[in-house]
């Protein structure tokens, strides 16, 4: 048979969505390989047989491209052999050892029994290919986790490696990667056929999207449209491709994911072990996605990216219609027409992509010339030839997934640069939200001209039966996109299954919820029946019940909304024009009296709040593999011993640090999203009184309360970086903890590691504080915490009267050659100025230390705000101004001044010695205790 024919027989037969061909490669290598290598295919086949696929070796194309791919050069002239005893951590150093005594032979027939209980007769090859992927991992621990042999190495099984020699990417890494790539390898001729392309789809915008909001609802609902529109574009990759062909980010046990799988209207339903659909309504799909696609022509790349623009603008149409629906709410044509025209330029869709053949042959180095600098050209020509020549397997098209990346990210930076505008002019009223585009829904009680005068054709919503408070305050007017984001949550509760259940009736918690949840969780311990009195006293009146936050949600069994825990609401007035109800004088002052009884027990709410944002440091530079560690951390470290010098020294000249791989990205998305999904929900909604926003690639939007801000900051910031324990189900912070490796729940998970650091914006404000402003800010602390050296957070405190505050603090510092974390140096200072405790400093010691010091602050402009004067000086006077300012028993005096001045030292350094920095940080710490 000639080439010719061959490569014909193979296209035809090789379709794009061949399922079969995709369980053949997901089940090539057994998930237990690196327990025993020589039986490893015949164990392969045993267990494919048992779901009735056969024929594994068919393959090998795939396996080869993404061996390739995966694992950095071993000689040739030299066969390593390697007993699994280690896992390379695949961003960092880390690593973990295996040491355990295991019984292969049970480990073996343990998991064929897995494969040979599971009942996917009726099962077609698409349906049972999407099952393996999502379930193989949970069926596998879920019947051997009660099996005390089982135990010991069980809590590996996520990161078991593919290969022992090389064990920084896990099996299942491997086999993902395997099974998107299409290629077919003629063993006759010993050629390797391949037909992909690396692809990557993005929507927009994103900042000025979600941070167009007055409501925290805004906020949230604008993030989960982007997140959810994301996941549309996706659906249509997935079912032609499937779900591994999606590289950036992991879609496994990815909640939207896990809902379509378990409510396909195909009936094409995915019965799943451990669903992740409960955390439905929390947005975890970033706005842009990676794909490896089983296509090369031009005209067919631009047929599914077409497809995908299509379904989304589809979703939205569909949202759009059945919302009005949902609402009651008839439109003329006009009217129609004008909502069309505010959703026509949403969302903003941009894909490129870069087929690995051109004119029927393989992609080679030299026809990337014009897109990447010829030193990198010449890098990556002399690599190849070095794999060439000494490699124990000759490279292949797999080897140069680094290249391809790199053009893939100019020609998206270059696309976006050529933005496409529909711009029409609208003269009237405009958005009280985007203040782009004119109103088109208003709620307006007393004046409906303030609207109707400039757009006649705008709907005053007061005039619609039952409308929903919720969805417009009385003076407020939203265009169609911004009215959209308002009301897009009774879309989403028409839709199947746990979406419908989270987001019926949906609420967000608003700031004033979210400032006085501590009030009511202490209210719920020290004066419960006068706290159970005054809500239902609320409630009989008709006032609103509110969102409550995760954590206090079962112990709530009715919440009143927060405002009305500040007696600053409790006014006819407000009541009136917020909620439209009639409340007397004498009622009012009955509720005045039930809410002081609380008061008298507990004290008074803080009617301040924070938001913060994470974002991750260099993410750019760790997606284009610059960030990567040197080339022997890939290696198990016996294997690199056993390396030829010669070649060891080539690697480290010729190579340097690790090759960038689908499955470093794999890996990166998947500790991006154990982070989002294990770490950060448990860390802001289970532990701690907050409320997520978003948590999706390497960034995260929450709310907090301000009693748990400091713990909150601190525990997302190592959790990032994997320095962190789980014990007794609780997360602690651990900076000892290096490998990158964090064991929950009796499974180990893939962190970001040791070398991946984040910074963070954070904003105290006022519930009443406008959140647009708020919202603002807080991406400017985080800007501005990058723009000092990353690794940071930035702090603002806007006060009521206007007042501000910041901040800029390091993560870490080194004292006396040991580190500490700022963030606790922080909380002891914070709670050594609590003056509700036996012993503080008071908040006397914040405006002393401003008076001193302004003396001894250098005003020059290139030093503006630095001490002048010696380090003694500065710290005797600090330790002065601590004794001052001390309350409490004299006997205790003398130790609780030593250890404050202790702390605020340290602090000081901390600081740079920037006397503004270190006043200001003083000061937050201590108006967090109280407020204003």
């Amino acid at each position: 048979m000639n080439k010719k024919i061959l490569l014909r027989s193979w296209s035809m037969n090789s379709n794009n969505n061949n399922f079969l061909e995709k369980l053949k490669s997901i089940l090539h290598d057994p998930v237990d390989k690196c327990f025993e290598i020589v039986t490893h295919e015949k164990r392969a086949e045993q267990y494919a047989e048992k779901i009735g696929i056969s024929n594994l070796k068919e393959s090998k194309g795939s396996d080869l491209i993404a061996s390739c791919m995966e694992r950095s050069l071993l000689p040739k002239e030299k066969k390593i052999y390697q007993k699994f005893n280690e896992i390379r951590h695949p961003l960092s150093e880390g690593k973990l050892e295996f040491t355990l005594s295991i019984d292969k032979d049970e480990i073996f027939s343990s998991i064929e029994e897995v494969f040979l209980n599971l009942d996917l007769l009726n099962y077609d090859d698409k349906r049972k290919f999407f099952y393996m992927w999502r379930n193989l991992e949970d069926e596998i621990f879920s019947v051997l986790k009660d099996k005390e042999n089982h135990k010991i190495w069980l809590k590996y099984l996520p990161i078991l490696p593919a290969d022992t020699r090389i064990p920084d990417h896990s099996i299942w890494e491997h086999l993902k990667i395997t099974s998107t790539l299409n290629a077919f390898w003629n063993e006759k001729d010993k050629i390797l056929y391949q037909n992909n392309s690396l692809f990557l789809f993005t929507i927009g915008p994103v900042q000025s999207f979600i941070s167009q909001a007055r409501k925290t609802q805004d906020f949230y609902m604008g993030s989960f449209i982007l997140s959810y529109l994301t996941f549309v574009a996706i659906k249509e990759i997935i079912n032609h491709f499937g779900p591994t062909s999606i590289i950036y980010p992991d879609l496994y046990k990815q909640p939207l994911i896990d809902w379509l799988l378990e409510e396909d209207e195909k009936e094409q339903k995915i019965p799943l072990r451990n669903s992740y659909s409960p955390f439905v309504d929390l947005p975890t799909i970033p706005n842009r996605f990676v794909a490896i696609i089983p296509l090369t022509d031009e005209s067919k790349l631009k047929e599914i990216a077409q497809k995908m623009k299509e379904k989304i603008q589809s979703e939205i149409k569909a949202a759009k219609e059945r919302i009005l629906n949902e609402l009651n709410l008839t439109l003329t044509e006009y009217q129609k027409n004008i909502f069309d025209n505010h959703l026509s330029d949403f969302p903003q869709i941009y894909w490129v992509s870069v087929p690995w053949k051109i004119k029927n042959r393989d992609l080679a180095i030299d026809d990337l010339t014009n897109f990447i600098e010829k030193n990198e050209i010449d890098k990556w020509k002399e690599i190849f030839k070095f794999a060439q020549e000494t490699g124990e397997n000759p490279p292949n098209i797999g080897i140069l997934y680094q290249l391809f990346y790199t053009v893939l990210e100019k020609f998206i930076g270059a696309r976006k640069n050529l933005r496409e505008f529909n711009y029409f002019e609208e003269k009237g009223r405009k958005c009280s939200l985007c203040g782009e585009r004119n109103v088109l829904f208003y709620r307006e009680e007393k004046n409906p001209q303030r609207f109707s005068r400039y757009n006649p054709i705008a709907i005053n919503l007061k005039d619609i039966k039952e409308f929903p408070r919720k969805y417009l305050s009385d003076g407020e007017g939203l265009c169609g996109l911004c009215f959209f984001k308002r009301t897009f949550d009774a879309y989403l509760n028409t839709l199947a299954g746990k979406m419908n259940e989270k987001f019926k009736d949906f609420g967000f918690p608003s700031t004033a919820e979210i400032a006085a949840s501590d009030f009511k969780e202490r209210a719920l311990k020290e004066a419960k029946e006068d706290m159970e009195s005054y809500i239902k006293e609320m409630l009989n009146k008709k006032l609103p019940e509110g969102t409550p936050l995760p954590k206090l949600k079962e112990s709530l069994t009715k919440n009143l909304e927060g405002e009305y825990f500040f007696e600053e609401n409790l006014k006819k007035e407000f009541i009136k024009k917020e909620l439209g109800l009639e409340i007397s004088d004498e009622e009012i002052e009955k509720l005045k009296r039930c809410l002081k009884s609380i008061k008298d027990k507990i004290g008074n709410p803080n009617p301040y709040y924070a938001v913060i944002y994470l974002d991750g440091d260099n993410m750019g530079r760790w997606l284009s593999g610059e960030l990567l560690p040197n080339i022997e951390y890939a290696y198990n470290s016996n294997t690199w011993v056993k390396l030829p010098e010669a070649f060891k020294k080539d690697l480290q000249q010729k190579i340097g640090k690790k090759f960038l791989t689908p499955a470093i990205h794999s890996a990166i998305s998947r500790a991006l999203k154990n982070y989002a999904i294990e770490f950060v929900r448990k860390i802001v909604e289970e532990e701690h009184l907050g409320k997520l926003v978003y948590a999706g690639g390497d960034d995260v939007f929450a709310f907090v309360n301000l009693k748990d801000l400091m713990d909150v900051i601190e525990k997302l910031r190592w959790a990032f970086s994997g320095h962190i324990k789980v014990k007794n189900n609780k997360i602690n912070v651990d900076i000892n903890q290096t490998s990158g490796f964090v064991l929950k729940e009796d499974i180990y998970y893939l962190t970001m590691g040791k070398n991946a650091t984040c910074s963070m914006g954070i904003v105290i404000a006022h519930y009443k504080e406008p959140l647009k402003l708020v919202i603002d800010k807080v991406y400017k602390m985080k800007k501005k915490a990058k723009s000092q050296g990353k690794n940071r957070f930035a702090i603002s405190l806007i006060k009521k009267s206007g007042e501000e505050r910041v901040s800029v603090f390091e993560w870490i510092i080194k004292t006396n050659g040991k580190f500490e974390l700022i963030t606790d140096l922080m909380k002891g200072i914070k709670e050594m100025m609590n003056p509700d405790t036996k012993q503080y400093i008071s908040h006397g010691f914040v405006q002393k230390f401003k008076m001193e010091f302004i003396k001894l602050k250098n005003n020059t402009e290139d030093s503006l705000g630095y001490l002048l004067c010696n380090e003694q000086i500065a710290k005797t006077e600090l330790k002065r101004l601590a004794i001052r300012a001390y309350n409490g028993e004299k006997k205790k005096k003398k130790e609780f001044c030593i250890e404050f001045h202790d702390k605020v030292w340290k602090l000081f350094v901390a600081s740079g010695m920037n006397i503004d920095n270190f006043s200001n940080i003083i000061e937050i710490l201590s108006f967090i205790n109280k407020g204003d």
